[in-house]
């Protein structure tokens, strides 16, 4: 018969203890996985259970697509969808990412990712403004902890089909809820400038056809010195989503159509040039007098810029020539 010393039973005890400890670690294991500066998905219903959680990968892996490429979202599934939702109608759509520590070094620090959804498919967005980093900074925070969020609820949860390395849903009763970090409205609880989701419409599950498209918008921090705060982000692409589940990118801002000048007034010394714009674009005047009618429009003299909204916009030329031509530019 062995007989242990009390001694050597309260340390065999301990490991023994530890061993449960760790074997109880290891079936909640995190399986979850992000890092700031990876594109989240998110996915919301109006009184469904539990939200979608889904890294799409590095936001540079989209940046720096090759206009026109499109890839298809393999990280997000038919079968998670139809066991996270009852159906695909009025579904919240929202793509963030921010860079935060530890930094993308190809990219400035809050440097922000999000979607900005069309009113239309056919529709492009509004496209987002640059900030500063205080601001963008704030709105980075909220991002951040989307990811953050969700790994920490996947590392205290058992493995599943809906808690992977790539996916994770967490239940409105817990408590890394993703309400609080969204806010109602999808602005990061007011620290954004405007809703970032994008709703699939009531009957958009009843049409095969139907599609929803939703922009993604790269948010450099703005600078007053460079005259980039409050200027509109670079456009990246566009992703669709159907009614079968599929999702897929699609690199490269849509064609733009050169603009048509609708008219010319002269008040004082200063002509006013209206044209028509669409949302995304960036305009430049462009002027010349008599003389430079035989050169490029490229060496004409350059005026001031506007960002275009979808409706017609005026640029003002102050030159007192009694005899000055005009060209609207798309600058981006």
């Amino acid at each position: 018969m062995n007989i242990l010393a009390p001694d050597r039973l309260r340390r065999q005890a301990v490991l023994t203890a530890a061993l449960v400890a760790l074997g109880a670690t290891a079936a909640h294991a995190a399986p979850f996985l992000y890092n700031p500066g990876e594109l989240v998905l998110t996915l919301r219903q109006s009184g469904n259970a539990s939200d979608l959680v889904v890294n799409l990968g590095t936001a540079a892996s989209f940046s720096t697509l090759a206009p026109g490429t499109t890839v298809p979202i393999s990280n997000l599934t038919t079968d998670l969808l139809n066991a996270t939702f009852p159906s695909l109608n009025n579904l919240a759509i929202v793509v963030s990412g921010a860079n935060r520590p530890p930094l993308v070094e190809a990219f400035p620090i809050q440097t922000l990712w999000v979607t900005a959804p069309r009113l239309a498919p056919d529709e492009p967005a509004a496209i987002w403004l640059r900030k500063g980093q205080s601001v963008q900074g704030n709105a980075g925070s909220q991002i951040d902890a989307i990811g953050k969020t969700a790994a920490s609820f996947s590392s205290l949860t058992p493995a599943s089909p809906a808690n992977t390395a790539t996916a994770v849903a967490i239940p409105l009763t817990s408590p890394f809820t993703l309400g609080p970090i969204l806010g109602a409205s999808a602005d990061f609880v007011g620290n954004f400038q405007g809703s970032v989701a994008q709703l699939t419409p009531e009957d958009f599950d009843s049409d095969p056809a139907n599609v929803v498209r939703t922009d993604l918008v790269e948010l450099l921090l703005g600078s007053t010195a460079a005259g980039t705060i409050n200027k509109p982000g670079r456009l990246l692409g566009t992703f669709e989503f159907k009614p079968d589940g599929t999702l897929t990118f699609t690199a490269g801002a849509p064609s733009i159509p050169q603009p048509q000048i609708s008219g010319i007034t002269r008040e004082g010394d200063a002509s006013q040039i209206t044209f028509a714009t669409v949302t995304g674009a960036t305009y430049r005047l462009r002027s010349t007098g008599a003389a430079g009618l035989t050169s490029p429009v490229a060496t004409w003299d350059t005026g001031p810029t506007v960002a275009g909204t979808g409706s017609p916009a005026t640029l003002q030329d102050s030159n007192t020539s009694d005899v000055r031509f005009y060209a609207v530019e798309i600058v981006r």
